[in-house]
């Protein structure tokens, strides 16, 4: 699998920022703590390709699956006022998955090498996760809304699986495994300040997973190409 210690250091950081929010908090009479508590569903596309080298030849085809997600998010987080009515926000959230596994079909490749794509069934299902995110944004309507952009990570625990039926002799075979992943989230989001806080939300994460057998005689590359619209509706509690 495809290191991506970067999106671990961003993660960290952002946990930093938090921290470093709170220290504001703890000397600001005008800086709450907050929980956040939403459901999240949008429309998730994933596109799979799968590459085989042997021998120094290599094939590839892809094939793409789009389907619905349902989410439940908790997040805990920290609201700081700023002058001239804007705001920053540090929070990290929880994560766990309500969608059905997204499936597909990769087709062979014909050209009639050993290294040729054989059929087959391939599947996909997030499963839980954890992030954080960073919110700047401003108070408006005489301070009864919030308006704001949004950017964080998250990581995803994710079950992957694609397999392959040898045209020759029709045994399948399958490749099964979970693994972590990271998605980038840029987003935007209101806050309508009832007495029970409301807050809506709209983000695109996007992702890239590696996944690789490499054998003595055969290496096998797994790529899963994840992106995502998701909306939510969350209640502020204790502020």
């Amino acid at each position: 699998m495809k290191s991506e210690g970067y999106g671990a250091w961003t993660l960290i950081r952002l946990v930093v920022i938090l921290g470093l929010l709170i220290g504001v908090g703890t000397a600001n009479a005008q800086s709450h703590f907050y929980m956040r508590v939403a459901p999240e569903m949008g429309r998730t596309t994933v596109e799979h390709t799968k590459k085989v080298t042997i021998q120094g030849g290599s094939s590839s085809s892809t094939s793409a699956s789009s389907g619905l997600s349902l989410l439940g998010t908790v997040a805990a987080g920290l609201s700081s006022s700023l002058p001239r009515n804007w705001l920053l926000r540090g929070e990290v959230e929880g994560v766990v998955s309500g969608q059905r596994k997204l499936e597909g079909t990769i087709s062979p490749t014909t050209s009639g090498n050993v290294h040729d794509v054989w059929p087959g069934r391939w599947d996909y299902k997030d499963l839980a996760g954890v992030g954080g995110n960073i919110l700047f944004g401003r108070r408006v309507a005489g301070g009864v809304a919030e308006v704001y952009l949004l950017g964080g990570v998250r990581r995803s625990w994710t079950e992957f699986a694609t397999g392959g039926i040898d045209p020759e002799t029709g045994v399948a075979g399958e490749d099964r495994e979970r693994l972590g992943r990271w998605s980038w989230a840029i987003g935007a989001g209101t806050t309508l300040r009832l007495k029970w806080p409301l807050d809506f939300r709209v983000r695109y994460l996007p992702s890239v997973t590696d996944w690789i057998i490499d054998a003595p005689d055969l290496r096998l590359d797994y790529r899963y190409k994840t992106s995502g619209v998701l909306v939510s509706v969350g209640i502020h509690l204790f502020g």
